[in-house]
């Protein structure tokens, strides 16, 4: 009686009436993909079983905010390079760049998370690709990095956002527990980076988001909440939830595409056109400088010296330190006087002029004078100057310069 029911049960099995543990996931799992996207994903054999993926194609006049995909195809080498500080980006083309963005498991990454979408995107001839690997179960995981590794191998420039510090790190850390090479693309340029040096006087947040709406005429609606998503995908694989993993892989196709308008705009900026702000003509000059182009700093830097504003303060005295460090001390000290005189005195400049006043022409009276007056209007906000301002550090030259006067006036 025992032994006919084993039998039987193992028919059932066989048959597909009942199903196991592992047969009741599978199932689940199909059912959920069938109800993701029809007719748009697919599955591939690799050396280490099957993995899904759907792709995307979109026109070169795709009009993403307010930019075009076709915009990349103006952007060089040259024009990237300045904003990621960077020479190697010299070799940049648009065509041999691969677009990476994940969603995870996690925001802290660790071994603990896992990648479980993987969007792609490249230029095809006339048109823009956009694939997403995403992880049905856990078991998929090596067959999705294989075929990831296979297909990045292919460009020798990864262009991300955020994707040095986060996307990249993590892949490679499943590569590695996966026991596979791991991607080391031979050019990495990170848009963030980039958003950093360009934007930091001009936006507050230098975020995907914040710089879509600021500067890419983008605004997402019903856009899901990046600290949700790993619930979305956790949902998914206990109960083959759907309805909102959707909006994840949405989510993941606005990334990629404003990836790609977001590229075009620094560019123009790297190549100095497009000046919408001061604060990028302020960005341009120490970059420039930075990069030894001395004659493009200090125009850049002059343009945004002009009109008044705290860009245009920081902007005036970043030029005087350039003349101070050129020993042209004509040009730094008339800086320095302006912005001294001004109806709002700017206390660094006050001070500039007290250093050169003390050590040049030892005129320590006039070196004190501009010393306490910076140190009284430092006083009165505290809070607004740097720390080489702060009232210990402007009451120690204070008394330095009494010394010195008094010293001098015995002799």
């Amino acid at each position: 009686m025992k032994g006919d029911l084993i039998t039987r049960l193992g028919e059932l099995k066989r048959s597909g009436e009942i199903k196991t543990g592992h047969q009741l996931a599978e199932h689940l799992s199909h059912r959920a993909e069938d109800k993701l996207f029809p007719g748009e994903g697919r599955e591939e054999e690799t050396p280490f079983g099957r993995c899904y993926m759907r792709e995307l194609s979109f026109p070169l006049e795709y009009r993403h905010g307010s930019g075009i995909l076709k915009s990349i195809l103006s952007c060089s080498g040259p024009q990237l390079a300045l904003p990621a500080r960077d020479n190697r980006i010299e070799r940049f083309s648009p065509h041999h760049s691969l677009f990476l963005d994940i969603e995870t498991t996690g925001l802290s990454g660790g071994t603990g998370t896992w990648a479980f979408l993987i969007g792609l995107g490249w230029l095809d001839k006339e048109q823009f690709i956009l694939r997403q690997y995403f992880l049905r179960r856990p078991a998929e995981e090596r067959s999705i990095l294989s075929h990831f590794a296979a297909e990045a191998e292919k460009y020798p420039t990864m262009i991300t956002f955020n994707g040095k510090m986060f996307d990249l790190p993590l892949i490679q850390t499943r590569q590695m527990l996966s026991g596979f090479r791991q991607t080391r693309p031979d050019l990495h340029l990170d848009l963030l980076q980039c958003a950093r040096a360009l934007w930091k006087k001009r936006l507050a947040s230098r975020s995907l988001r914040s710089i879509e709406e600021s500067l890419l005429g983008l605004r997402r609606y019903d856009d899901i909440p990046g600290a949700e998503i790993p619930a979305v995908y956790f949902d998914y694989l206990r109960r083959g939830k759907t309805a909102r993993l959707k909006q994840v892989f949405h989510h993941n196709v606005l990334d990629i595409l404003s990836m790609v308008t977001l590229l075009e705009r620094i560019a123009c900026l790297g190549a100095g056109q497009n000046i919408e702000h001061p604060a990028e003509a302020l960005a341009l000059g120490r970059l420039c400088l930075g990069a030894g182009r001395t004659e493009d700093g200090v125009s850049f830097l002059c343009e945004a010296a002009k009109g008044n504003g705290e860009v245009a303060t920081e902007a005036a005295l970043e030029l005087a330190l350039y003349y101070k460090r050129k020993d042209n001390w004509a040009e730094a000290i008339k800086i320095w006087q302006f912005l001294a005189e001004k109806d709002e005195p700017n206390p660094a400049a006050m001070i500039e002029l007290a250093k050169y006043l003390e050590h040049r022409e030892k005129n320590f009276s006039a070196a004190l004078d501009l010393a306490e007056q910076a140190l009284s209007l430092v006083i009165q906000a505290p809070y607004c100057y740097t720390i080489q301002l702060n009232p210990d550090a402007l009451q120690y030259r204070q008394a330095r310069l009494k010394k010195r006067l008094a010293e001098q006036d015995r002799s």
